[in-house]
């Protein structure tokens, strides 16, 4: 039944990839299929506002840090589509290829009906013939004549257990160098990274200022090289958008690390007003603390806390200031809080043990 109290013009977000164009179809699957180096949320989006059938990117930009042939792409987990696009078969295609070419989000083959569902899947472009491996050779597999075995091999997830991750490059031989073309994907708008979904129309076009933004501080934690690209575009966006509560934190956070950090709880504490972050109050806490405020410093530490309750790192620095005040009855209190949440730290239970006056349990 209808529900009466619907919009009459309410979208449907019922669709079929098989009806989209191969690309809007793969930005369903790289929602989850594709990682990067850093996914940046556009503004105001979650990650609920995708909706199938319209471009990732309206959502979510996927960047990447371009691969060199001295550092070629050496991580696949998670990497499915981009993989996939290095391919000889995608790049054959001229882009028809998609995920659900070979993938049916409704059947999902045992491990023994694999090799000869994946083989039918192959064949549709290639024929028996089109292996240049005799076939008395492919007989010999196990299983015989398995085309994924051979051209989309499997490797071991050190991080995951009794896990395994499939190369979708989809090779024609053992150590098949990469195409030149995965050296060649950036653009003279974004030399310093590649946009993986971008939406259509838009493949020459860079991100917003404000994506990048985000993007480069993510990575120069990591990657220092991206501090430069962040203070660049940051100094452009303090002129621009000026009341934009993200770069109003991350002019907070450039004053915090360059010490002037009256002017940095200023930015910070406007961007609260703005759009309070649970990032921003950590840092306000970091910047009263430099100031000698160390008890101001927590009401702001507590309400990031309560807004990210699964960052460690803030909680820890609740645990720490505590400490540093002589308030121990809280310490342990918070502390207590942190190993409901990360029962897995075995330093911090150390800690509550010898707090306790107990030996801790192994």
């Amino acid at each position: 039944m209808k529900d009466p109290h619907a919009a009459k013009d309410a979208p449907t977000h019922i669709v079929n990839p098989a009806r989209l164009t191969p690309y809007l179809a793969d930005n369903i699957c790289m929602g989850c299929h594709q990682t990067g180096d850093v996914r940046v949320l556009k503004p105001g989006k979650t990650y609920q506002d995708f909706r199938p059938g319209e471009p990732l990117d309206r959502t979510l930009s996927i960047l990447m840090i371009p691969p060199t042939r001295s550092a070629p792409p050496d991580v696949d987990h998670v990497e499915h589509y981009y993989s996939m696009t290095l391919s000889k078969c995608y790049r054959a295609s001229k882009g028809r290829l998609s995920c659900i070419t070979c993938h049916d989000p409704h059947v999902e083959p045992s491990a023994e009906e694999a090799p000869a569902y994946f083989n039918g899947k192959c064949l549709t472009c290639h024929t028996t013939q089109s292996c240049k491996l005799p076939l008395s050779a492919r007989q010999q597999s196990k299983p015989a004549d398995n085309c994924i075995g051979c051209h989309m091999p499997k490797r071991d997830i050190a991080v995951i257990s009794h896990s395994s991750a499939t190369n979708h490059r989809i090779i024609a031989r053992p150590n098949e160098p990469f195409p030149d073309i995965t050296f060649q994907q950036t653009l003279p708008s974004l030399p310093d990274l590649i946009h993986l979904n971008p939406a259509p129309g838009k493949e020459n076009t860079p991100p917003p200022p404000l994506t990048l933004l985000e993007a480069y501080g993510e990575l120069a934690a990591n990657h220092p090289e991206y501090v430069a690209h962040y203070l660049k575009v940051l100094d452009q966006l303090e002129q621009s958008q000026p009341e934009n509560a993200l770069v109003q934190a991350s002019l907070g956070r450039r004053e915090l690390r360059t010490g002037n950090y009256q002017v940095a709880a200023d930015h910070l504490r406007h961007a609260l007003q703005l759009q309070p972050q649970a990032t921003t109050y950590a840092d306000l806490s970091e910047a009263l603390v430099k100031l000698n405020q160390t008890e101001e410093s927590l009401p702001p530490l507590e309400k990031a806390i309560e807004m990210d309750p699964f960052d460690p790192v803030i909680q820890k620095t609740l645990i720490v200031r505590l400490i540093q005040l002589k308030d121990y009855a809280r310490a342990q209190t918070a502390l207590e809080h942190y190993l409901e949440i990360f029962p897995q730290d075995s330093f911090m239970r150390e800690m509550l043990a010898r707090a306790e006056g107990r030996t801790p349990a192994q």
